[in-house]
C-alpha cells in the first residue's frame, strides 16, 4: 500500500515494501543498509518494473458476472459462465476507458463483484529511504510487538513522460501536531486476505495442512539461509531481503496458526456459524437454496487436507539434479518444442546451500506423505535425507555426454533407466501435474460453494457484515488507544526517549543497535516527539505503506505493522488488544530533517498542508 503526499507525485510507503526494489537498484552501494537519499530531483533514481496503482472508480457489477446462470447449472458450468462474464466485462471496460486498467473485485466469497479501474504509473522514482536498521529496529524479536520502535518509511515520486506526476487534485496534507490519543483516524490500503467468512471446514483446511506445511518450510529455510550468510558477508548482502520477509512470514503464519487453535477465536466462530446457519434454516427458501453449502465446503476441505502434501512435495523443490531431471522429462514428451530440449543444457546446480535445503525438504516429505508414499520411496527409501541428496549428485542426469544421449532416445529411454533421480521425475511430474489438477478442481467447486454462502450472508445480514480482504483498496476506522498487556499499560505512543533507551539498554548491540549518524546526531533529536503509536484500526498483511489519516484526511502516521495479538483477527476481530502498529508522522520528520538532511522533502509535504 502507498499514498501520495504532495502534488508533485511524491509517495509515501514503508521502507520494507521497496527492500526488493533498492536491492535491484544499488548496484555496488548497499542503499537498503546504508540508506539513500537523492539531494535534486534529478538524482531521484528510476526503479524499472515498480509500478503504482491508483483507484480511480468503482461500479457494481454482480448481475453482470451472474448473467446466463441456470438453477440446475453444476459447479463447473456455474465456474466457466462467470469467468466467460468477467472476460467480457473486463473487455468492455478497457474499450471505455482504454487509458485505466480495470479488475474485477470478488466480495463476499463470490456473492457480490465489482470493477475496480486504475490509473498506473509507469515510471516510479526511488527518493528516500532510511538505514535497514532503523526502519528494522529491533529486528525479528520486536517484529509483531509493541511497545515499539520502526522508523520504517520510504519515497519514492511518480513520473509522466519525464516529469513528476501532477497529483495536485488528490493528495494527503501532513498533519502539524501527528496523533492525539483518544483520535478517531482512518486507515486506507490494500488489505490481503482476511478469512473471518470461511467456514470451520474451510478454516480446518488451514489449520491442519496449508499453515503447518508452509510454516515448515519457512523454518528450515530460515536455519540454513542464515546459518550460510554468517560466514559469507556477499551471500548474506543478496539474500538479506529474504531473510527478512521470509522471518515476517513465519512470525505472521504462525499467529495466524496461533489464532486456529485460539479457544477464544474459534467459540466466537461458532457461536457466529451456528447463529447465521440457523437463521438459514429457519427460512424454508434459504434453507433449501443454501442450507448444504456448509457441508459441501467440509467436505472438499476435507479432501483439500488429504491433497495438500502432495500439491506441497510433488516437485524439484531446491535439487537442480531433479530440476534437470524434470526438463528431460519435459523434453521426451511427445511434440516437447526445441525450447524444452534446450532447457536440458542448462547447468546443473548443486551448491551445499541448496543440498541442505532439498534434504529438509525431504525430511518434511516424509512426515507429510508417510516412508510408504511413491516420491518418499523413490528418493529416501532407507537412507536419510543427506544420503539420499548425496546419491542424487550421483545421477546420470549430471553428466552432460548422456543427457545428450538420453534426449536422443526419447521417452523409451527415461523409462528404461533405473537411475533414481529420473524415476521420481517421471513420477512427479505426472503425479504433481494430478494433485494439482486435482486442487485446482476442488477449488472451483469450493468458489461456488462459497459464493452460496455469501449470498446466504447477504439474505440474512445484507451489508451489516463487511466482505473479507481480498489486496483491494479498503478504507478502516479506529481510535488511537493503548491497551493492557503483561500485568501493566502499553501506551499509545512512544518516544525517541525509548527509542534510545531501548538501544542503550542493549549494549547498541543488534538488532537494538542505531546506525552511528544516529548516535552522532542524538542531540539534534527532539525527545519527546513520537515514533510508533497504536490504533484500533483493522488492518491485516498488505496493508503496511498504508497512510493514517485523521478526520481532516492529514497524514498522522504509517502502518508497518500490529502487534502480535493483531494475528487471530484474520479470522475474528475483536479489539480490545490486537492493534494496529504504525510510524508517528513526526518520526519521519525528525528523521528527514535532523538525519538524512532530506530538507527538499520535508519542505515538500509540509509547505504542501
Amino acid at each position: 500500500s502507498a499514498s501520495f503526499v504532495s502534488p508533485k507525485g511524491l509517495i509515501m510507503t514503508n521502507h520494507h515494501c521497496v527492500r526488493g526494489n533498492i536491492n535491484e537498484v544499488q548496484g555496488d552501494n548497499d542503499w537498503i543498509k546504508d540508506g539513500f537519499y537523492a539531494t535534486t530531483l534529478g538524482d531521484e533514481v528510476k526503479v524499472p518494473g515498480l509500478t503504482v496503482q491508483q483507484l480511480i472508480s468503482t461500479l457494481v457489477v454482480t448481475d453482470k458476472v451472474n448473467a446466463g446462470i441456470e438453477e440446475g447449472d453444476d459447479d463447473a458450468t456455474i465456474n466457466s459462465k462467470r469467468q466467460k462474464n468477467q472476460e467480457e466485462i473486463l473487455a468492455a471496460a478497457r474499450k471505455e476507458r482504454p487509458e485505466l486498467t480495470p479488475q474485477i473485485i470478488t466480495m463476499h466469497q463470490g456473492a457480490a463483484f465489482q470493477v475496480y479501474s486504475y490509473r498506473i504509473y509507469r515510471d516510479v522514482r526511488l527518493v528516500c529511504s532510511p538505514h535497514l536498521q532503523t526502519s528494522h529496529f529491533g529486528g525479528d524479536p520486536d517484529n509483531f510487538t509493541y511497545p515499539r520502535f520502526g522508523i520504517d518509511f520510504a519515497f519514492c515520486r511518480a513520473y509522466v513522460d519525464g516529469k513528476p506526476a501532477d497529483t495536485s487534485e488528490h493528495y494527503f496534507r501532513w498533519s502539524k501536531g501527528g496523533p492525539k490519543k483518544g483520535e478517531l483516524a482512518f486507515v486506507t490500503g490494500n488489505p490481503g486476505s482476511t478469512g473471518r467468512l470461511l467456514t470451520k471446514g474451510q478454516m480446518s483446511y488451514l489449520r491442519e495442512a496449508q499453515y503447518p506445511i508452509r510454516l515448515g518450510q519457512f523454518d528450515d529455510e530460515l536455519k540454513i539461509v542464515k546459518a550460510r550468510a554468517a560466514t559469507d558477508a556477499a551471500y548474506a548482502k543478496r539474500t538479506r531481503t529474504f531473510v527478512l520477509g521470509r522471518e515476517n512470514a513465519q512470525k505472521a503464519f504462525t499467529g495466524y496458526l496461533a489464532g486456529l487453535h485460539n479457544p477464544n477465536i474459534i467459540a466466537k466462530k461458532d457461536k457466529a456459524e451456528a447463529e447465521f446457519r440457523g437463521k438459514v434454516t429457519e427460512d424454508s427458501a434459504l434453507s433449501k437454496k443454501f442450507g448444504g453449502a456448509w457441508a459441501e465446503l467440509k467436505k472438499i476441505n476435507q479432501q483439500k487436507i488429504k491433497l495438500q502434501p502432495k500439491v506441497s512435495f510433488y516437485s524439484p523443490s531446491y535439487s537442480g539434479v531433479l530440476t534437470r531431471a524434470a526438463a528431460l522429462v519435459a523434453a521426451t514428451a511427445p511434440g516437447a518444442p526445441e525450447s524444452a530440449r534446450q532447457a536440458v543444457k542448462a547447468p546443473v546446480s548443486q551448491t551445499e546451500t541448496a543440498q541442505k535445503l532439498f534434504a529438509a525438504h525431504l525430511k518434511r516429505a516424509r512426515t507429510w506423505l508417510g516412508k510408504e508414499d511413491p516420491y518418499v520411496k523413490l528418493l529416501l527409501g532407507d537412507k536419510t535425507p543427506s544420503e539420499a541428496v548425496a546419491a542424487l549428485g550421483k545421477s546420470v542426469v549430471t553428466d552432460d555426454k548422456k543427457i545428450a544421449d538420453l534426449v536422443a532416445g526419447g521417452r523409451q529411454a527415461l523409462e528404461n533407466s533405473d537411475d533414481a533421480a529420473i524415476k521420481a521425475a517421471l513420477f512427479f511430474t505426472k503425479a504433481g501435474a494430478e494433485a494439482n489438477a486435482k486442487m485446482r478442481n476442488l477449488s472451483v467447486k469450493e468458489r461456488v460453494q462459497g459464493s452460496l454462502v455469501g449470498q446466504a450472508l447477504f439474505s440474512v445480514y445484507g451489508n451489516k457484515v463487511s466482505p473479507d480482504a481480498t489486496f483491494s483498496l479498503r478504507l478502516s476506522d479506529g481510535l488511537v488507544k493503548g491497551y493492557r498487556y503483561n500485568g501493566t499499560i502499553a501506551p499509545y505512543r512512544t518516544t525517541f526517549y525509548g527509542l534510545y533507551a531501548r538501544n542503550a539498554e542493549f549494549d547498541n548491540k543488534y538488532p537494538f543497535n542505531l546506525p552511528q549518524i544516529w548516535l552522532d546526531r542524538k542531540d539534534k533529536i527532539d525527545m519527546t516527539k513520537g515514533v510508533n503509536f497504536v490504533a484500533t484500526n483493522d488492518i491485516i498483511g498488505g496493508n503496511s505503506g498504508s497512510p493514517m489519516v485523521n478526520k481532516d484526511l492529514e497524514v498522522i502516521g504509517l502502518i508497518f505493522d500490529g502487534n502480535i495479538e493483531m494475528l487471530g483477527n484474520r479470522f475474528v476481530y475483536t479489539d480490545e488488544v490486537p492493534r494496529s502498529v504504525s510510524v508517528h508522522s513526526d518520526a519521519i520528520i525528525e528523521a528527514m530533517d535532523k538525519i538524512y538532511d532530506a530538507h527538499r522533502i520535508v519542505k515538500e509535504i509540509t509547505q504542501a498542508r
